[in-house]
């Protein structure tokens, strides 16, 4: 699904313009992307909370991460 829309998104965007025919499916995808978005920022602060709390074990975190 994910390549399905990747693809799709390629078309539209490729001649710089976005057609009404087009626009739904722009929008669909946009909005997609924004949840993802919120997805990974919620992550991310959750990851770091944990961190902070100590319960990640930050050498082993490091070293899995490559940091």
């Amino acid at each position: 699904a994910v390549q399905r829309q990747t693809d799709r998104l390629i078309e539209i965007t490729a001649d710089g313009e976005v057609s009404d025919e087009e626009l739904v499916d722009f929008v669909t995808i946009q909005k997609g992307l924004e949840r993802i978005s919120i997805t990974v920022e919620t992550l991310q602060l959750w990851a770091e909370q944990m961190m902070d709390k100590g319960r990640i074990n930050m050498e082993q975190y490091n070293a899995l991460t490559g940091k």
